[in-house]
């Protein structure tokens, strides 16, 4: 089931790891969803991209995030609904000790989708 979503601007952490994603209001989707990281598929402009979706808590911040980092895509997408299907899902959110533990983690969540 496609879910359509409208792009919102995020604290942009992804980006300063080399791992940008795409941020959208949680809403509804907590009440379908488990916490965790997910395969999804992402339709751009009418083509469909391989992705990583994290759902559950915010980095050193309260409330909840939904976010995807969309494989072999760069752009700005702010403002713009975008559709994406959720895949299986990876692991459970956890905690890091530095960036560098959580961009080590999103290269291995990565390589489990492609």
């Amino acid at each position: 089931m496609w879910i359509r979503r409208k792009v919102k601007p995020g604290h942009q952490l992804g980006r300063k790891l080399g791992h940008p994603t795409i941020n959208f209001n949680v809403g509804s989707f907590a009440l379908h969803r488990q916490p965790g990281v997910y395969s999804c598929e992402v339709k751009i402009h009418g083509k469909i991209y391989r992705g990583a979706l994290y759902f559950g808590p915010k980095l050193a911040r309260p409330g909840l995030a939904l976010e995807i980092y969309v494989l072999d895509y760069s752009g700005n997408l702010y403002g713009q609904y975008i559709n994406f299907k959720v895949g299986k899902k990876i692991r459970k959110p956890k905690r890091f000790d530095s960036p560098e533990a959580l961009k080590k983690q999103i290269q291995e969540d990565v390589a489990r989708i492609v």
